[in-house]
Formats: C-alpha cells, structure tokens, sequence
C-alpha cells in the first residue's frame, strides 16, 4: 500500500464539528479522526477506537479542526484588474493558467470549495481538479452569465463584439431557454443570471451607485423561462439580485439563491425566509471596493455596505439561511485567497462567529449542492478539513490563521 493510499488518523485538541454537530473538547483526551480512501470513517476521542492497520498519524497539538473553508460566490477570471483591457484582451490559455495559481493559493488558505458564479473557464477549471490534473478546491460552475442586452453586465465601456462573442445576451422567453440549454452542453453546474441593473450612466453599472435606484433586467416571464429550464434539467438557478424589487422577483420566480440580496424590505426578508432561499451578502468586495480613489466610487461602494448592513439585519431576524461567499475576482482590489476575511464581515455585520462559521462550511456546502458530501466534520463526509490555532467560536479572527489544510484525505499544508 503506499503512503498516499494509507489510512489517516489525526488527532487535536479540539474538533468543531459543523451544523447541528457536537464540539468535541479536550477533557483529558485528543479529539481523533480516522480517514480512508478520502472520507471520515470515524470521529471521537484518542484511545476509543484502535486505529486502522497501517494508519499514518498525525497529531496537530494544540490546534482545533474545523470543516474546510467554502467560497460560495466567486469568480475564476485568471485576470489582474490593474489593467483595465484584461478582460478582453488577455489570451484565454494566459488567463487560465493564471486561474490554476489562484486555485493553488486559495487552498493552501484552506478554502476546500467553491462556486464560481460566471465567467468563462469555470466548467474546465472544474473538471481539471475533479480529474486531479491540477491541485485546487471542489469547484462549482456556472459558465459564463445570462444577461439581457443592456442589462447586468452589459456595461457600454466593454468592446461591443467583444460582449457579443460571450455567448451571454439571452432576450426573450426563446433566447433565455436556449442559454440555458447552451449551458448544459458547456458544462454549467448551475445557471447564473442578472436581475438587477444600475443606470447606464452609473460608475458601478452592476452593482449600481445607489442600491435604492435600481431596475429589473428580465421580465417575469423571461426570469420564470430561465428557472424553469434550468430546474428542468436539474441544475439550480442564482441571481445577482441587489434591491427589493429584484429579490423579491427572484422569489417568484422560484430561483435558489440570492446573490447579494441586500437593499431589501422587511416583508422581502421574511418572504426569503418563507421559501427558503439561500442568501449569499458578499460583503468582502464592497469592504475592499470603498477604498477605491475616486471619491464618487468609494461613496458608491459604501451606499452598498451600509445597506448590506441593515437588510442582513432583516434577514438574521427573519432566519434566513445564509452562505458566505466573497465576489472576489482578482488583485489588486480583490485577490482570491486568502478569502476567510468574509465570516469576520458577517460577525461585525451582527452574526454570531458559530452563525458565521456555519454559513463558511455548511452554508456554502448548500449553495453548491454538496452537502451531502463537505461542510461537516461526520462520518461518510470527505475528509477536508483546516487547523486552526484555537477556538474560532471565541475570536473569529483566527480564520486567518490556518495551520493544517487536509482535502479528500490529502494533506495539502500542515
């Protein structure tokens, strides 16, 4: 047998176990976990169960185990922003290398999994790490975006025929299905769409500069089409959906997670809540975005905070799920990895560090649609997992502070 195919046990002080699940202290005894083939066969404590015949040991001291760390909304674009043709100008085999880097680095933060939320080398970059052919986190995609013309990221500044070649336009009930068909065959693992749209004079035309003056990109019946088709073929459907207008079309129309969500109502809150939506507030790119130089910009970026703040206050009142997730895209202004600056947004935006925790592991397991397989520290669960050097649950901050990074039974850093 060889050592890369040999049982793992670990053992630590401490183990935070996920949603739902026990945290094992140290009262006398080690945590212990025993990993086979890539998944927890067991969890408890040192000396209740004999190791498994040729069981590699690892003791981590002092440190706690916790799920691996999941990115639920980002973007694996390959691209540094300091240049402002990169999106278009840049090759694609450049870009992609570049992305297979930023994967590298993101796990070695610990982040185990993520869910790339448009863009074109999603689908590849995913099937490259399922296959083993490049080192990186569970990936998720979507593919590139379905956008009406003139709508989410539709931004008058870009090339024209360069937009046209996304492939992204969908217009009409006809053109929305056949994007999603288009889709499926590319790869998608999901289906991302834009429902909400700024002015076209607005700086953040994505976004908008003032989340209160947004409008609808797609009709209801375009939206519906959409869900539909996708729900049909089983994949679930995002929306980039930012104001209460936006959301609260997303809901009716049946789609499965909210990106952004914020600029909402309190009745739009408890209608999340009442479907069961999935709420993903990306805070972190507004956090590092407000910093930008142009005063008009940062005002902009920090309008959109302040209202993340409050409707993320409606929705923890209303018990709305949440996933935790960056809209990282790429340096300067937001680097992937390390990205865990996220669930210490989510603490001082009023979650508790456990809340927080859980929308950074099981959250974000949902959002993907693995959480039957990642997310909890259990048994039958993949073995990715971080040390952390304490009790995150008592200062939040040790996030950034990984010792140990495991994925699939594979020690990756430790």
């Amino acid at each position: 047998m060889t050592e890369s195919h040999r049982p793992t046990v670990l053992r630590a002080a401490a183990a935070w176990t996920g949603e739902g699940g026990p945290v094992f202290p140290a009262i006398g005894r080690k945590v212990e976990l025993h990993i086979e083939a890539g998944r927890i066969t067991w969890l408890g404590r040192e000396g209740e169960r004999p190791a498994p015949p040729a069981a590699i040991l690892q003791d981590l001291g002092d440190a706690w185990l916790l799920p691996g760390f999941i990115d639920a909304h980002l973007h694996l674009w390959g691209l540094d922003l300091s240049d402002p043709s990169a999106l278009w100008n840049w090759p694609m085999a450049y870009r992609a290398a570049r992305a297979v880097a930023d994967l590298g680095r993101m796990l070695e933060e610990g982040v185990t999994a993520v869910r790339c939320l448009g863009g074109p080398l999603g689908p590849s970059l995913a099937r490259a790490v399922q296959e083993g052919v490049v080192r990186g986190p569970h990936i998720v995609a979507a593919g590139e975006f379905i956008c009406s013309r003139a709508g989410t990221w539709d931004h008058a500044a870009f090339p024209q025929h360069w937009v046209e070649s996304l492939g992204m336009y969908a217009d009409g009930a006809d053109a929305c299905r056949q994007r999603v068909r288009e889709r499926i065959r590319q790869g998608a693992d999901f289906i991302k769409v834009g429902g909400s749209v700024g002015e076209h004079t607005d700086a953040l035309r994505p976004w908008g500069n003032d989340p209160a003056r947004l409008r609808l990109s797609y009709s209801d019946g375009e939206l519906a089409v959409l869900v539909e088709e996708a729900h049909r073929n089983g994949l679930r459907v995002a929306s980039h959906a930012i104001g209460d207008e936006a959301v609260r079309q997303a809901l009716e129309c049946g789609v499965d997670t909210i990106e952004h969500g914020h600029g909402i109502s309190d009745e739009t809150a408890r209608r999340m809540a009442d479907r069961g939506a999935l709420l993903v507030p990306t805070l972190s790119l507004p956090a590092l975005r407000v910093r930008h130089p142009v005063k008009h910009v940062a005002e902009g970026w920090q309008r959109h905070r302040d209202a993340q703040r409050a409707s993320l206050q409606l929705a923890l009142r209303h018990g709305v799920r949440i996933a935790a997730g960056t809209d990282f895209v790429g340096p300067p202004g937001s680097p992937l990895g390390p990205s865990m600056m996220e669930l210490e947004l989510l603490v001082e935006a009023g979650l508790t560090p456990e809340q927080a925790l859980v929308a950074g592991t099981a959250g974000g397991a949902e959002a993907l649609g693995m959480q039957h397989r990642i997310g909890r520290l259990a048994e039958g669960f993949e073995a990715d997992m971080v040390a952390l050097p304490g009790d995150p649950r008592a200062d939040i901050g040790l996030v950034r502070q990984v010792r140990f990074v495991m994925k699939g039974g594979e020690v990756v850093r430790g």
